[in-house]
């Protein structure tokens, strides 16, 4: 009887070691197939995350925002040079293979840089790429009620925080200060051009909180929500946008799965470059 039940334990253990490792195959072909999809993107785009240089942290005080984009091209090479390479980038090919791209998101120094995608919702890029295969890598992309030329007061952004830091993964740094020192900015390319986003705050928030509430708020609504904003977050960097300013939402997944809240990193528009 014994016996019996030690071969039982045995036939349990190994199937639950199966599974494991079918799931992890499984994860790794995903990563793989993903990757290959964001690889050609970044050949069609005609840049790599490779070119693109780590400018030197802005002080609080150069780093005032202003709700003027920066142009694309017009930032001297040896001011910001990011802003140069990337509107460089060629959407148009891009667009040509799906026309849901709007633009193209990127932080330098980390694994962030791909494609920029708004889809009729908020569900269809959760589990298809780029190039609409379907994966759990997903997309990055604008929230379906967003204005693509990035004009609104506020605008979200998702995508998966992915175990191997692709993705959004490379977000979670910015619970600590001195990653945000070392990657303080988000730059987005469009088709009016390249903005240049400084980071101002980064929390955990409930999906029910203000962060997703995207309705059109006066100028005192829109000062309390960037005070509450900047209160609940981890890091202080004291950069503190105004009412006029434009904001974004960067969203992903808490590290311990809970579906009722989000990890958040917000960024403000920048200032144009005054030598432009």
């Amino acid at each position: 009887m014994k016996r019996n039940w030690i071969k039982a334990l045995r036939a349990v253990l190994a199937a639950a070691l199966a599974a494991g490792l079918s799931v992890i195959l499984w994860r790794q072909v995903e990563y793989a197939s993903g990757n290959a999809d964001y690889k050609k993107a970044e050949g069609l785009a005609g840049v790599s995350i490779q070119q693109l240089p780590q400018p030197a942290p802005s002080s609080p005080e150069s780093a005032r925002p202003s709700p003027d984009p920066a142009p694309a091209s017009g930032a001297p090479e040896d001011t910001d040079p990011n802003l140069a390479l990337l509107g460089s980038i060629d959407l148009a090919a891009l667009q040509a293979v799906n026309p849901d791209v709007v633009g193209w998101i990127a932080i330098p120094g980390t694994e962030l840089s791909y494609p920029l995608l708004q889809g009729e919702d908020n569900q269809y890029y959760l589990n298809h790429t780029w190039q609409g295969h379907r994966s759990s890598v997903g997309a990055i992309y604008l929230d379906f009620r967003a204005d693509p030329s990035l004009m609104d007061f506020h605008t979200l952004i998702y995508g998966h925080r992915m175990h191997n830091g692709s993705m959004f993964g490379s977000l979670a740094g910015y619970d600590d200060a001195e990653y945000w020192r070392a990657h303080p900015s988000v730059y987005i390319v469009h088709g009016d051009g390249v903005n240049r986003y400084d980071i101002f705050a980064a929390f955990k928030a409930h999906v029910n909180s203000s962060v997703y509430q995207l309705d059109s708020p006066g100028n005192a609504e829109r000062g309390e929500f960037l005070d509450w904003c900047l209160e609940q977050s981890v890091i202080r960097t004291n950069i503190t946008p105004a009412a006029g300013d434009r904001v974004i939402t960067l969203s992903t997944c808490v590290s311990l799965g809970r579906s009722d809240y989000r990890w958040v990193v917000q960024a403000v528009l920048a200032a144009p470059d005054p030598n432009a």
